[in-house]
Parts: structure tokens; C-alpha cells; sequence
């Protein structure tokens, strides 16, 4: 698909939902001129009826009462819808513009960055301006932790990369099902600690529980009350009756009174949040796949749904007793507390190892949706393949998504059986970038997600880098140090014998040239011995020298800088061999800072 076309579908997306939001419009001021007519109708009814003591008056008033709720219902409806609308609007704008490289808007989950992570700081993975905030369109925090996490952690076998590209595939051209999901998530109220809290709920007991007795004698005070009700109305002195019940039963509740609180101070006002998972669930399990996990997910989607939803109904009862005179009447005339705790611990029983598996699915869902939108967003980018048998690397047209188009300067290579590649190159001519092409575009094969290349193929194996290393003051660690530690981990995982991508980028910098020398040709000479593929860039020409040594096992590469007409300028182009011109004398000369 051409991108102008992608552009097109987007711009017809956001017409489309734009009319629908101003006849919806329409529809919710007209309802809300009727509400107001019925209103007005309703009091005027009453009125007559008191006025004229007629029974008919006060029928069509309780008519009007009803047609009013009704019109209520359907208002509050309306609006839901449009707010719904609203979101999707706002998504396909946002899409349009990620298309243009306007993204830095988005959520960039810098709450997830971690600089001891084998790749993700040296990556850029979080951030502003981060591979995250580029392709997260997740509507959800447990959709957001699960984007993370498929970033940040090696896939445990190639064929799990193969199963995440099906998935993928099966998803991308849904783009109705995925933006409904995506606008639906934008709608729930999610606060920091609520899945948190959720789950700590689940892992708490109640006396309600030791004292099941409890439950039936507020059943049977229910029937009390309510008998005493009705006997009332044709003998108004039992309701004296009435209201000593009332005063027992408010005594029998106040031992229990604090632990009632402390129980709901857990769960308080999570209901709308849990009706958003619900209709999360609801469009997945109304949603036909083809693949077969999709499917397993759907059909244990259509369980989680309905129970969900039921649990944020009872928990919206159960806060009706955080209105003070609203909770003292229920809890006076039908020990509400105990009947409330005894249906949220009967939910929690049949449910509880299965409710945190239905928001796992919503949340699994929504972060996939993230690179199944990345995926249709580049039409261009190719599927990676991944072959396990061969321990080969190759791409064509290997660029950085972050780049845009115009911008972008693709590369070619293929590594048979050489096992380190050295690039040399003068400052700025592309190195540090090239690497960052090779890790980014490999966490997005190990995502499932296609790649900024033509071709793309390799093993499978995992993934380490140096490339940006930072100090630490609280622990007193120097660059240097925290340096050296990470190449103990790197050097630890390769003599494990796990194939590796390794990518080193101006390796020991806190150190003199001849401690940097050797110690970078100790690293290379080592990581010969091992199943890796080890790219490593440098401004030491002299590390060239290896080649020679090791024919067959050590490549040189190189990035070229120009100077002509006393202007530096690059093609980013790499290209076999040494570098042979550097610029860091030339740049000191032009701007002044030597003679």
C-alpha cells in the first residue's frame, strides 16, 4: 500500500467520524429539549393532581416519570457515543501526523527506562523521541507494562517470534477493531495503583466469610423490613415496629462497622474501571480470528466479560453505602453491609484465579494492537526472517525508523562467517547510528513487528550493547567503572555459548588510547572463541589491523567524511574497509578553537 494511501484512508477516517460527531450532537440537544418538555410535563401533571384530586393526573405523571428516566438513559447513551467518536477523531489525527515523524506528543514511558538493561538505554527504546513513544498507541497501564516488557525481554525461541508475526498479520488490517479497542481504552478512568489494588482485593479475606450467618440473617431481617413496609401502609402504627428494628440492626452492625470500612477502602470506586475492561473484553470476544491464540483469547474473553461487568455492578451498589444517609437507611432496614460482602466474596471465590488473566488479555491485546498499527503504518518494511539453523546476517535497505524518509540513508551487509565487524569512521559520519539501526530493527524482529530494510535476515540469538553508558553518584560508580561492568556481563553471557548480538561502540572511553587499544583487542580476540556476531565501531584505525590476523573472522568496515571546498560533508554510505579521512582537526580549525 502506497503511504498516500495510508494518508487518504487516515484523512477519510477522521471526515467520516467528524460527521458522525456533529449529527450525534444534534441528537443529544434534542433529547435534551425533550427531557426538559417531559419535565416540565411531569411537574405540571402533579401539580393538577393535587390541584383537582384526580387518579388519572397522577398515572400520566408517573408515565412522564418513566418516559423522563428513559430519556435519561438514552442521553447519558448519546453522549457516550460521542465521546467515543471524540476518540477515534483524535486517533486517526494522531496517526496522520505519527506518518509525518510528529509523534513527541505521545506517551514516551520513560517510567520504564532502565539504564542496566542489556539494550534499552543504549537503544533509546524510552524517552522522548523513543522507538516506545513512536509505535505505543496503548489505551491501557496494563497494555503499556506489556509493550515494555515485549521490548525489553529476548523471545524464548524463534518460533515465538514466527507466532508473534502471525498474530500481527491477523490483526493489522483490522483497523476498525483496533481503533474501537484503542478510543474504548482512551474512556476508562485508569489511575496509577488500581490493578495493584485490585489484586491485593483478591488476596483479602472478610468475617463475612468465618460468619456465614451472617448473610442469612440480613436476608431474613430483608423480609422482616420489608413485610413491616407494607403492613405499614394499612396500619401506620407498625411502622413503630419498623423503626426499632432499624435501631437493632444498626446495633448488630457497628462491631463490624471499621472492617467493613478498611475492606471497601480497597476496592472503593473501582466499578468504572472495571465496566472498561468489561467492554474491552466484550469487543474481543465479539471480535472472529484467525489465528489460533487470538481465538483461545476471544473465547476466554466472553467469560471474563460478563463476570467483569457483574463485579462493577456489584462494587457500584456496594459504594451507594459511601453516601452517609443513603448507607445508614440500607444498612437500618437490611443489614446492606453483610449482604454486599457476602456477593463480592461469592464473585471472588468462582473468579479469582481468572480475574487477572481477563485483564492480562486486555492488556495483551492493547499492546499488540500497538505493533499491528506499527506494522500497517509501514507498508514498505519488511517481515524479518529469523533462521535458526544459520547463524548468518543480512539485510538490505537497513535504516532507523525514527528517521524519516527523506532523511534516511540505508545500508547494505552481509555477515557469513566472520564474527566481529570493525567500523571505523571520523565523528559523526554514521557509526553510532548504524548501530543503533542494527539493535533497534532487532527488537523489533524479536517483537514480530516488521523492519525498516528491504531483507532482513539472521539467526536466532540474543542481543547485548555498550554504546551509552552512565555514571552513577549514588553509588559512587564512575563511567568508566560502570563501563567495565557492563562488558563483564556482555563477556559472562557470551561464554554461557549463547549466540549473541553484540554492538560496542567506542569501547573502554574513560581510558588512555594504549589501555583502550588493548583492551578492546582483548574483547575482539576473546569473542572470537564464542557463537557471536560482535559489530564494534571505533575512531582507532589501528584495530583495522585485525583483519590481517584473523582472516575470514574479522571484517573491516568504514563510514568516509569529505572535505571539499572547506566543507565537511557525509554520505552515511558504509562501505568495506578502513576509513581514511578523520574531521576532528579540520572542525577544531573552522571553528577557531586552534590555529
Amino acid at each position: 500500500m502506497p503511504m498516500e494511501e495510508l494518508h487518504n484512508i487516515y484523512r477519510g477516517r477522521i471526515r467520516q467520524f467528524g460527521k458522525a460527531i456533529h449529527r450525534q450532537t444534534r441528537r443529544i440537544n434534542l433529547f435534551s429539549l425533550a427531557r426538559l418538555v417531559v419535565l416540565v410535563s411531569l411537574i405540571w401533571l402533579l401539580v393538577l393532581g393535587v390541584r383537582e384530586n384526580e387518579l388519572l393526573y397522577y398515572l400520566l405523571s408517573l408515565l412522564m416519570l418513566i418516559l423522563f428516566l428513559s430519556l435519561v438513559s438514552i442521553f447519558n447513551k448519546y453522549k457516550e457515543e460521542r465521546e467515543l467518536l471524540r476518540q477515534l477523531k483524535m486517533l486517526n489525527e494522531k496517526e496522520l501526523a505519527c506518518l509525518d515523524h510528529d509523534f513527541h506528543d505521545l506517551p514516551d514511558g520513560s517510567e520504564h527506562a532502565d539504564t542496566s538493561h542489556p539494550w534499552s538505554h543504549d537503544l533509546d527504546l524510552f524517552g522522548k523521541g523513543s522507538l516506545f513513544q513512536y509505535l505505543n498507541r496503548t489505551s491501557t497501564q496494563e497494555g503499556n507494562r506489556q509493550l515494555a516488557e515485549i521490548l525489553t525481554t529476548e523471545p524464548a525461541t524463534a518460533e515465538s517470534i514466527e507466532r508473534r508475526q502471525k498474530i500481527i498479520a491477523d490483526l493489522k488490517d483490522r483497523i476498525d477493531f483496533r481503533q474501537n479497542f484503542t478510543a474504548t481504552g482512551h474512556l476508562i478512568k485508569e489511575k496509577p495503583g488500581d490493578l495493584e489494588d485490585i489484586s491485593r482485593w483478591l488476596g483479602t479475606s472478610t468475617y463475612i466469610s468465618k460468619h456465614r450467618w451472617l448473610f442469612f440473617m440480613a436476608v431474613g431481617v430483608t423480609l422482616l423490613s420489608l413485610t413491616l413496609a407494607i403492613w405499614g401502609i394499612f396500619d401506620t402504627s407498625r411502622y413503630w415496629l419498623l423503626l426499632y428494628l432499624f435501631l437493632l440492626n444498626l446495633v448488630v452492625l457497628s462491631p463490624f462497622f471499621m472492617r467493613t470500612q478498611q475492606y471497601q477502602a480497597i476496592i472503593s470506586k473501582k466499578h468504572d474501571l472495571l465496566e472498561g475492561y468489561a467492554r474491552l473484553l466484550k469487543q474481543i470476544a465479539g471480535t472472529s480470528f484467525n489465528h489460533p491464540e487470538l481465538q483461545t483469547r476471544s473465547l476466554k474473553a466472553m467469560k471474563g466479560m460478563h463476570e467483569v461487568a457483574r463485579l462493577s455492578k456489584l462494587l457500584q451498589i456496594f459504594d451507594q453505602r459511601l453516601n452517609m444517609l443513603l448507607g445508614f437507611i440500607l444498612n437500618g432496614l437490611f443489614l446492606f453491609d453483610f449482604i454486599m460482602l457476602h456477593l463480592l466474596e461469592h464473585w471472588k471465590r468462582r473468579n479469582q484465579q481468572e480475574i487477572m488473566e481477563w485483564i492480562e488479555i486486555a492488556g495483551w491485546s492493547d499492546a499488540m494492537i500497538s505493533l499491528s498499527g506499527f506494522a500497517w503504518n509501514h507498508p514498505d518494511y519488511a517481515n524479518p526472517v529469523i533462521d535458526e539453523k544459520s547463524g548468518n546476517l543480512e539485510f538490505e535497505g537497513l535504516g532507523h525508523p525514527l528517521i524519516p524518509d527523506p532523511k534516511r540513508v540505508s545500508n547494505d551487509m552481509m555477515i557469513a562467517s566472520e564474527k566481529v565487524v570493525v567500523i571505523t569512521g571520523a565523528n559523526m559520519a554514521g557509526k553510532s547510528t548504524f548501530l543503533r539501526s542494527i539493535g533497534v530493527n532487532m527488537v523489533l524482529a524479536y517483537t514480530g513487528s516488521p523492519v525498516c530494510a528491504t531483507h532482513f535476515r539472521c539467526g536466532f540469538m540474543g542481543l547485548h550493547t555498550s554504546m551509552r553508558t552512565a555514571d552513577s553518584l549514588k553509588d559512587e560508580e564512575s563511567y568508566f567503572l560502570a563501563e567495565i561492568r557492563k562488558l563483564q556481563l556482555i563477556v559472562q553471557e557470551m561464554e554461557s555459548g549463547k549466540p549473541m548480538l553484540i554492538l560496542l561502540d567506542e569501547v573502554l572511553k574513560g581510558t588512555n588510547t594504549t589501555d583502550k587499544k588493548l583492551g578492546s583487542v582483548g574483547l575482539i580476540r576473546k569473542s572470537l572463541k564464542y557463537p557471536v556476531r560482535c559489530f564494534i565501531a571505533t575512531h582507532d584505525l589501528s584495530l583495522g589491523e585485525l583483519e590481517k590476523e584473523h582472516t575470514g573472522d574479522v571484517v573491516n568496515y568504514c563510514f568516509e567524511s569529505y572535505i571539499s571546498e572547506m566543507e565537511l560533508t557525509f554520505d552515511y554510505t558504509i562501505r568495506k574497509g578502513i576509513a581514511i579521512n578523520m574531521n576532528a582537526s579540520f572542525l577544531m580549525k573552522k571553528m577557531g578553537i586552534v590555529d
